[in-house]
């Protein structure tokens, strides 16, 4: 939920988010419920990414365009709308309708019926873009990255695109990369407890695969399921 990347490569579409939060806020096992798949957060019950049996994909970060002044409380959790516009036929639309009235502000990686678009909530309005589908992406959470730290990583990676092969491993090794910045570094270790706890990734191709990482357990393996993609997508 603060590190996304989207790459598009040749017949399957690639999404994966680090999670950078307090270890208390761990995710349990990849739970499915009414054909959607997502890691459950363990605190709140709701989820910063979720995939459907027909490929449609949300992952949630928190704030907008930047850090804010947080609220002692809101309407309603942010991972909890993540589910509830899961559930819709058509997400853009939904959130064109919805009542984000006293939600905290976040930002929305959308992908659905082969078109991806970026939602921001700032908190009093709505921001709706469509992007580029052929092209790769990053974003990092407005409340953890300032302008600079995401600029910096943005320059990482703009590194990492000049390898000469680019696959759902190189990207799942790029989302796992340490480096001396454990403050804004792609993986961090802040000294406030802020850590990368869990990678999840999204490939969709013939195939629907879903994996998910819990970081906490250093002894622990990638879960993953794999579904039949009913509406196959790829890039165009």
């Amino acid at each position: 939920m603060c590190t996304v990347t989207y790459f598009p490569l040749k017949n399957k579409i690639i999404l994966t988010s680090n999670r950078d939060e307090k270890p208390n806020r761990s995710a349990q096992e990849i739970h499915s419920e009414n054909h959607i798949f997502y890691p459950k957060d363990a605190t709140k019950k709701g989820t910063w990414f979720a995939v459907s049996e027909n490929g449609n994909a949300l992952i949630l970060l928190n704030g907008a365009f930047e850090n804010h002044q947080r609220k002692a409380e809101y309407r309603k959790s942010r991972g909890i709308i993540v589910l509830d516009l899961m559930e819709k036929e058509n997400i853009s639309n939904a959130l064109q309708l919805i009542d984000l009235q006293n939600i905290e502000p976040f930002t929305l990686v959308i992908f659905q019926g082969n078109q991806l678009a970026e939602f921001r909530w700032d908190g009093s309005e709505k921001h709706f873009k469509i992007l580029d589908i052929n092209r790769p992406y990053i974003w990092s959470s407005a409340t953890l990255y300032d302008k600079i730290a995401t600029e910096k990583r943005k320059q990482i990676f703009k590194e990492f695109l000049k390898k000469k092969t680019i696959s759902e491993e190189t990207i799942w090794d790029f989302h796992h990369q340490k480096t001396d910045d454990l403050e804004n570094g792609i993986t961090i270790k802040r000294q406030n407890t802020i850590q990368t706890i869990s990678t999840t990734q999204l490939v969709i191709s013939d195939k629907i695969t879903l994996k998910h990482h819990n970081l906490l357990n250093p002894f622990s393996k990638p879960e993953k399921i794999s579904l039949k993609n009913e509406t196959q997508t790829s890039p165009s």
